[in-house]
């Protein structure tokens, strides 16, 4: 997600210097020198020029932006820029006020407003990235306290205090489903918890990343081990995927589930073709007669099975056949990976709503994404206005959401907001994509079953399925 600045400010060195590297940043100033001399500790885009000039803004990538920052000592400059980023449907505004007369002309564009004589660096940041909540320094400015909130995808959750102690921070508070905790070296932190963290202004970096980074954990919550069905010699250009997914996941070992004889002719064994393929994957073979779902399904628990990997290799795929998959997905708990060779996996499309529970399709996207290093792309469909009168807040709502959890897995987001059905429209977009991540929501009941069927039946991609 990309970020303006405009001003060239100490204050804006400090929020550069703390926020995640999941933002793009350009920093716009008219002093030509003040930019030469505006130095952080990572990589940005500076623009000489007119903060209020649409070019110059256009330039600094306005038209791609998620926030804008305003920090200029003119209240009139401040607000135009504003308005021509409100133009362009930018959600997160934000600017120092410098006269208090100006106040309800920001108020007018939800502009969120940091008063000079706070520590505006602290404020802003939190206007940017609200999963944590930066509170005061003290000892001299030597230390300050945060808090965070742990996550699923926490490196800290499940470890106790013991297990992750260091000199150059303590927790000193952890609020639990309304219950204040005060931890000791046995507690362990679990997700959800609101933890008050105290540290020596250097750890700053370090705090954020052990507490609130994100730690891929995709497929482990379901299984260890990937299993791939192979049933016949067109199935063997699926065997990469399964093979890329295995590698890139934290998936342990790739089971294929094969025939005794898949190829016509005899001149190698099947054992031989599959060394051939997978020539460093761990991998384990089980031939059967049939190779039904059945005997597939019998074995889940046995081998510790964290997704089925199934070759869709008809242009189309009978629909019985997706929907038993499916069946067996929700009734078995495991997720189903439709593989149509679209592997590597540079760009994950999902659905954008307001599912953000554990092992939620948004979650797992965002997990694969850190362990792929991929772009997710979410599509946030609305109805026809003539159908339906959407609350404009929970779309608002449903995107800050999104943009708050690409930042704490420090991936990369693109949205695209259109209109009409769900399922055709996630179909003509998924070209664009290199897996597509769908699921049923219990929030929506059969429409979303329904939309998870479309998309597996005709996606352009691979498509992974979750569970309910």
């Amino acid at each position: 997600m990309k970020v303006i600045i405009i001003g060239a400010h100490t204050e804006a060195k400090q929020l550069i210097n703390r926020i995640s590297a999941g933002w793009d940043i350009s920093v716009i100033d008219m002093d030509q020198d003040k930019l030469r001399n505006f130095n952080v500790n990572r990589q940005i885009e500076k623009y000489q020029g007119d903060g209020t000039s649409t070019l110059v803004l256009k330039k600094a990538g306005i038209e791609n932006s998620s926030a804008v920052i305003t920090l200029t000592e003119s209240d009139e400059v401040n607000i135009e820029i504003l308005k021509i980023a409100k133009q362009n449907n930018i959600l997160r505004l934000s600017s120092v006020i410098n006269d208090e007369a100006f106040t309800n002309k920001y108020k007018e564009l939800d502009v969120e407003l940091v008063d000079p004589g706070t520590l505006i660096a602290r404020r802003l940041e939190h206007i940017l990235e609200p999963r944590r909540v930066v509170s005061q320094a003290f000892a001299g400015g030597m230390a300050e306290a945060i808090e965070l909130e742990i996550n699923a995808d926490s490196p800290a959750r499940g470890k106790t205090l013991k297990d992750i102690g260091s000199d150059y921070y303590i927790v000193g508070a952890i609020l639990r489903k309304g219950e204040v905790l005060i931890p000791h070296g046995d507690t362990e932190l679990q997700t959800g918890d609101l933890v008050t963290v105290v540290l020596q202004s250097g750890a700053f970096g370090n705090v954020i990343e052990l507490f609130s980074g994100s730690e891929s954990r995709f497929p482990l919550e379901f299984g260890k081990n990937v299993a791939v069905i192979v049933n016949s010699e067109e199935h063997i250009k699926n065997l990469s995927e399964s093979e890329f997914y295995t590698v890139n996941t934290k998936a342990e070992q790739l089971i294929l589930f094969s025939n005794e004889a898949i190829f016509s002719d005899s001149k190698e064994t099947n054992e031989e073709t599959f060394n051939a393929i997978l020539k460093d994957q761990e991998f384990q073979i089980i031939q059967n007669q049939k190779n039904t779902l059945k005997e597939i399904e019998n074995r889940i628990n046995e081998l510790s099975i964290g997704t089925i990997v199934v070759p869709i290799v008809e242009d189309n795929p009978k629909k019985s056949y997706i929907k038993s998959l499916i069946s067996l997905s929700n009734n078995k708990n495991i997720p189903v990976l439709f593989s149509r060779g679209s592997s590597p996996y540079q760009t994950i499309g999902i659905l954008a709503n307001n599912n953000f529970s554990e092992n939620s399709p948004t979650l797992i996207g965002f997990d694969l994404a850190v362990s792929l290093s991929a772009k997710i792309v979410a599509l946030k469909i609305d109805q026809p206005k003539f159908l339906t009168q959407e609350n404009p807040n929970l779309s608002r709502q449903i995107i800050d959401k999104l943009q708050d959890i690409a930042l704490s897995h420090e991936a990369k987001l693109d949205v695209i907001n259109s209109e009409g059905n769900e399922a055709k429209t996630f179909i003509e977009n998924s070209n664009k994509f290199d897996l597509s991540i769908v699921g049923k929501d219990e929030l929506s009941g059969w429409q979303s079953k329904k939309i998870s069927e479309y998309v597996c039946l005709n996606s352009n991609s691979s498509v992974l399925y979750i569970p309910n």
